[in-house]
């Protein structure tokens, strides 16, 4: 509990106990199965008898007043031996059950016309609300859990004083005097918070921003109404006036909720829909039955017993939200839904049918055929079960093709692809058409293929922004792929990430990749190739059925490279693996020119990413040649300012650079060279001599990104050479950095270590808190150069 707030701690121990203490006496009222008093009456007569007024049998079927015999105006004199007299609503609830014989029953006397009579009256059975005290134990246990195990924000602290109140609700013990008042107590407060609390949660849940006024902090509390309501009708027992403002207050807050949520849905990112969508399936599955139930009784008394069932589904709402919570990628939720609404859909049109034409069809097929009414309801009804299935088939591609288009795209798509590979002729169309596919469905930031070759595996498709890696065969990744001989997910979005021990190589290159999932291509225990799939940029993660269906085309390639030999395979890579090849950065030749060994390992080292702002408009409207010209003076300025500075350059891709500072040899300042490096080459380019196709002088202008920390830093094996590079986090950290350059209209940005270490260098940098970063969970605060300060 160190991480909770002094008013949290005072909350937990405040209220849990209390509901310990009351979801004990609710149990020792399961355990004895007694009785239980929910009456309606007036209040005291003129000379102090209550008089039954009715209310209670109008608005619900089950009265024991009236199954006694009592009807409106009758005056309740005795409860067993106790004089009624000045015993209003709440009172004579207590005489009630404290009345009560060992068979629930307890004996009145009433006066009806001035005449005294005698009955029984048969109290509710407190067994009936089992489901209820189920629901609480579920909610309360959820909400400490959540409390306890989550990461403190409003949303987590609202959900626990939500789920508390709810669960002193279901905690209702009416077979004692005191257990009488206590569950009027608890039927008042938690009408009173209830609804708010749930609506404000619903303006934080996921992702723990509220968007909008401080009027949505007050307005909520409106709906706190069903607490005076609840008060009316059960301590004063007005029925009929209390039930029709709870049912309006209920309707009301309801409405209230599903908007502020749907709003919510509408503005929070993929992953917090996919969370508010196990809520949905849990509301689902926790009302449906109810509805459900309540139909069923209305239209047949037979079926009364359902509707204490159908609140046995109460229960699982926490549970769903639990999992919305810590675990939501569990499972595919958008299976579940279409699913859920298939099978509902089918189950409310056969089971409406079933009670409303099952029963008239049997009747009227019994006066031409020799069957039994009875008899033809059964066959009637297993004929229509027989058809839940088939229908369902059918049904929900549909609902999916609706409401889940994306997903139906993909499982549609891989259908395609499965069946084309068929056609294909050799193994590099097989790789390209995967790739490219998958590329299509999944719209990854990055796509690697990788097969076998003659010195290990090596890149035979990429598309992103990436520099791939060769493995060797006998890396422990390669290892790992060919002994699971399952996907490998990699990120912990929503799940637990698979505890797979890789080297620091292994994992940095990985990571370079940006690889969320690998997918393994096997035939018997040889691992042919593997799939490498970076974070979906719709910002959504990968889910069950999407690994399912990433196993079924690794299965498919398989089966179609059975096709091919082994010396394709091995030309295929050879080729792919020319275009690695990069020239050696100039610290790196020196250090190989002087006889040393150049270490591989992690290090602390610092990177800098910078590329042209406005290249691709830029090219498109000069010749070749120019822009050839203008690339060429770029490279070479950008090179001899990372030099100067004791930097070493990476690789150039185009109108990139990636530069390394500390590495490798070391370098005592490596962030102030950084920055100063960066300030510098700003303002070099910024001055270049540049042919413009127009009127005026066009001025190139570049944006800087740099990070710092720790590396895997070192040579690593392409098909034909070694390759000097560093890859990791840091350098991910440094990519992203720059590309936020234009987002905060800055020259450079750096992170809080390269910050913090570069001192007098980092002078006119702004401090940027909490930047959401793309391929990473938590906001960071970052710190920029604005532009014109940079030139």
């Amino acid at each position: 509990m160190k991480h909770l707030t002094a008013l949290d701690r005072a909350l937990v121990l405040i209220l849990v106990p209390i509901w310990l203490v009351w979801f004990g006496f609710g149990v020792r009222t399961q355990v004895n199965g007694s009785g239980m008093a929910v009456i309606g009456t007036a209040l005291e007569s003129p000379d102090g008898y209550p008089v039954v007024t009715g209310e209670y049998s109008v608005l619900y079927s089950w009265d024991p007043l009236e199954q006694a015999g009592l009807r409106a105006g009758d005056r309740l004199i005795a409860a067993g031996d106790v004089d009624l007299r000045g015993a209003v609503h709440r009172e004579w609830m207590v005489q009630a059950v404290e009345q009560q014989e060992g068979d629930l029953h307890v004996a009145l006397t009433y006066e009806r016309d001035g005449e005294r009579r005698e009955t029984r009256m048969t109290l509710l059975s407190g067994r009936l609300l089992l489901p209820w005290l189920a629901g609480s134990f579920a909610f309360a246990l959820s909400g400490l859990f959540v409390l306890l195990r989550s990461k403190p924000s409003g949303t987590v602290r609202l959900y626990f004083r939500a789920a508390m109140t709810v669960g002193l609700t279901g905690c209702l013990v009416g077979d004692t005097r005191w257990g009488v008042y206590g569950t009027l107590l608890v039927l008042f407060v938690p009408a009173i918070f209830g609804f708010p609390l749930f609506i404000r949660m619903a303006f934080l849940f996921p992702d723990d921003r509220e968007s909008g006024r401080r009027w949505n902090r007050i307005w909520p509390w409106i709906f706190a109404s069903g607490g005076f309501f609840n008060l009316l009708a059960y301590y004063y027992g007005r029925f009929a006036i209390a039930d029709v403002g709870i049912a309006l207050n209920a309707v009301a807050a309801s409405a209230a909720l599903i908007v502020v949520a749907t709003r919510k849905y509408q503005r929070t990112d993929a992953i917090g829909r996919r969370q508010m969508r196990w809520v949905v399936v849990g509301a689902w599955v926790a009302v449906l039955p109810i509805l459900v139930g309540t139909a069923a009784a209305a239209l047949d008394p037979r079926f009364g017993s359902w509707l204490t069932l159908s609140y046995f589904g109460v229960p699982l709402f926490p549970v769903f939200l639990l999992i919305s919570v810590l675990s939501y990628n569990l499972f595919d939720v958008d299976r579940l839904l279409s699913a859920a609404a298939s099978y509902n859909a089918l189950g409310i049109l056969f089971v409406g049918g079933g009670l409303v034409l099952i029963p008239r069809v049997a009747t009227a097929a019994s006066a031409f055929l020799p069957i039994d009414p009875a008899t033809g309801q059964t066959a009637l009804s297993l004929l229509l079960a027989a058809l839940v299935v088939p229908a369902n088939r059918r049904l929900r591609p549909q609902i999916e093709r609706l409401f889940f288009a994306e997903r139906y795209a993909f499982d549609e798509g891989v259908t395609d692809l499965v069946r084309d590979l068929a056609e294909r002729e050799d193994s590099d169309s097989v790789t390209r058409m995967v790739g490219e596919r998958l590329t299509a469905l999944l719209r990854p930031e990055s796509c690697v293929i990788y097969a076998v070759g003659e010195r290990g595996y090596v890149s035979v498709f990429e598309e992103g922004a990436v520099v791939p890696p060769a493995f060797a065969a006998d890396s422990l990744l390669v290892k790992t792929l060919r002994e699971r001989r399952e996907t490998l997910a990699l990120d912990d979005a929503g799940r637990r990430a698979d505890a797979t021990a890789l080297t620091p190589f292994d994992r940095a290159a990985l990571e370079t990749l940006g690889a969320a999932v690998v997918v393994p291509v096997l035939r018997g225990d040889q691992l042919l190739a593997f799939l490498c799939l970076g974070p979906k940029r719709s910002g959504d993660v990968y889910t069950s059925s999407d690994l399912s269906q990433l196993a079924t085309v690794a299965n498919a390639v398989s089966h179609e490279l059975l096709r091919f030999d082994q010396e394709d395979l091995a030309r295929q890579s050879q080729a792919m693996q020319e275009s690695l090849r990069r020239y050696v950065p100039g610290a790196v030749a020196d250090q190989l020119a002087s006889g040393e060994e150049l270490a591989s390992g992690e290090r602390e080292i610092s990177v800098l990413f910078v590329d042209i702002r406005g290249y691709t408009g830029f090219s498109e409207a000069r010749e070749a040649e120019a822009v050839f010209s203008t690339v060429n003076r770029y490279t070479e300025t950008v090179s001899r300012i990372v030099r100067a500075h004791g930097g070493s350059v990476v690789e150039f891709n185009g109108d990139g650079m990636m530069a390394v500072f500390g590495a490798p040899q070391e370098l005592a300042h490596k962030e102030r060279a950084a920055i100063e490096a960066g300030r510098e080459i700003v303002t070099a380019v910024a001055a270049l001599d540049v042919d413009d196709v127009g009127d005026g002088r066009t001025t190139l202008t570049v944006g800087v990104g740099i990070a710092t920390g720790e590396d895997f830093v070192g040579n690593i094996q392409a098909a034909d050479r070694m390759i000097w590079t560093a890859i990791g986090n840091t350098t991910n950290l440094a990519a992203r950095l720059q590309g936020l350059t234009r987002d905060l209209e800055a020259a450079l940005v750096v992170d809080g270590v390269t910050f913090a270490r570069a001192q007098a260098a980092a002078e006119g940098f702004e401090p940027r808190p909490g930047v959401a970063i793309r391929g990473r969970r938590d906001a960071q605060d970052v710190y920029a150069l604005p532009l014109a300060a940079g030139r």
